[in-house]
């Protein structure tokens, strides 16, 4: 799996009020703002990748890799699923990221296979 450099802002993580529900986030910037973020729903042995999302300034600098790496190695040794298109994050900004065949390839790049239609998994570890 690709490791991107742990250089940059220090990743913070934490389940919230919803039950099964883990953030991963990145902050910065002046107003010490989230920059970047995953969201991972997890229940009787599966995971599933709801959101991961980078502010389009900060885009470039291994962000959602480092977000999707410590996801796999928090849940990891569950099957971890997400559906693989792409959507516009609410940081009020309207720049379009990864379409859905580079997003494809970088999930890819992670150990995650097509299943079905726009769906792929990530076997356990």
């Amino acid at each position: 799996m690709p490791q991107a450099p742990a250089t940059g802002p220090a990743l913070k993580q934490a389940p919230l009020a919803r039950k099964g529900e883990h953030w991963f986030w990145f902050e910065g910037g002046p107003d010490n703002e989230r920059i970047a973020y995953a969201c991972v729903m997890h229940c009787r042995g599966f995971a599933w990748l709801e959101e991961i999302a980078v502010h389009p300034v900060h885009r470039g600098q291994g962000l959602a890799t480092r977000l999707l790496n410590a996801a796999i190695e928090r849940f990891g040794h569950q099957e971890l699923g997400l559906t693989c298109e792409p959507f516009e994050p609410a940081f009020n900004v309207h720049k379009p990221g990864l379409d859905s065949d580079q997003l494809r390839a970088w999930y890819d790049r992670h150990g995650f296979r097509p299943d079905d239609g726009h769906t792929l998994t990530r076997p356990s570890s």
